[in-house]
């Protein structure tokens, strides 16, 4: 795990203001981000210093931030209840999962912020593969994680939608955990492998949508019928507990990266691809980002789509009640879902 440090000088004002007493017991702030696009408004809060801003609005000014990178939600979940980490990032589905795993217990994990929403992409190569209904046994689906992670849910829930909901698993068997950068290299190579099919994200999908051997099969805003928060920031209740003004000060500095992404999305996509050190075209994936199914906001959109899925899949044995029930009460007076 790769780790930047940042610390912020300053003072003690307000030291004696008893939230602010409460939050200055706070010395290190430590957040993970995940790989993949979604993450901008992160990465752009983290290059931006937002965070550091927010934080000192709030009176804390030495707090040192330390940001790391953790791929999969399963480890970035068993950082979070380890106390390696306090705040999360990655699919609804393991957060989801985290959340009923852990509710009404001291561990309590809820959302705190939504992510980017970026349409989801499956590509096949197998040239007999053109819709859901098509993939055979000797097909393999590539997802950066298996059964819960945002990619297989995907596939999940579209062979729901097929074949009935207790097909949900028809294609468990035949989906193989690789990440996105190997599993466009096997897909899109001059040999074919036995990876014949991709459930893509963001930027691999928008090369793959225009080479001539790959079908595109779905996207998943056909399955979740339209936009719908995908990736989420979390973090245990019994942090925002003892540090309100930081969690207000995280959730703030997101508000703001998004509202900036939204203003200037060209000049967004330069600064996370400066952060990301890759040499992409910035133009060319700010026009794929303007795509109108693409949004930039914290607030939670058809969360509990994915929550009663994974109730009727028997992913979890008690779906929430309403969406409230997962998110951070910092949401609960926004037009949420």
């Amino acid at each position: 795990m790769q780790r930047r440090h940042f610390m912020l000088g300053g003072s003690a004002a307000g030291l004696f203001a008893p939230s602010i007493a409460r939050a200055q017991a706070l010395a290190k702030l430590r957040i993970s981000i995940q790989p993949g696009m979604s993450m901008m408004p992160l990465v752009i809060a983290q290059e931006a210093k937002l965070v550091e801003k927010h934080l000192a609005a709030a009176g804390l000014r030495n707090v040192a931030l330390e940001w790391t990178q953790i791929s999969g939600g399963t480890a970035m979940n068993d950082a979070l209840l380890s106390d390696s980490i306090d705040f999360a990032s990655g699919g609804l589905p393991p957060a989801v999962l985290l959340w009923e795993k852990t509710k009404g217990t001291p561990q309590e994990a809820r959302a705190l912020a939504s992510m980017a929403s970026i349409p989801q992409m499956l590509f096949a190569r197998n040239p007999r593969v053109n819709t859901i209904r098509d993939f055979g046994p000797n097909d393999r689906i590539a997802v950066p994680a298996l059964r819960v992670g945002l990619q297989a849910m995907l596939v999940q829930m579209a062979a729901a939608q097929a074949f009935g909901p207790d097909a949900w698993n028809r294609y468990e068997n035949i989906m193989v955990q690789i990440s996105h950068a190997d599993a466009f290299a096997a897909l899109s190579g001059a040999v074919q492998t036995e990876i014949t099919a991709h459930m893509s994200g963001p930027p691999q999908q928008w090369t793959q949508m225009r080479d001539p051997r790959l079908t595109r099969v779905f996207e998943s805003t056909s399955v979740t019928d339209g936009p719908a928060s995908q990736n989420v920031v979390y973090a245990r209740m019994a942090f925002r507990a003892r540090h309100p003004d930081a969690t207000a000060a995280v959730l703030g500095a997101l508000d703001e990266a998004m509202e900036s992404i939204r203003r200037d999305l060209r000049n967004s996509v330069e600064i996370f691809l400066r952060a990301q050190r890759t040499n992409m075209d910035a133009g060319e994936l700010a026009d794929n980002l303007r795509d109108p199914n693409v949004t930039f906001d914290t607030t939670p959109n058809r969360s509990m789509f994915f929550a009663q899925f994974m109730r009727q899949a028997g992913l979890i044995k008690q779906a929430p009640v309403a969406w409230r029930d997962i998110w951070m009460p910092e949401m609960h007076a926004r037009n949420g879902s």
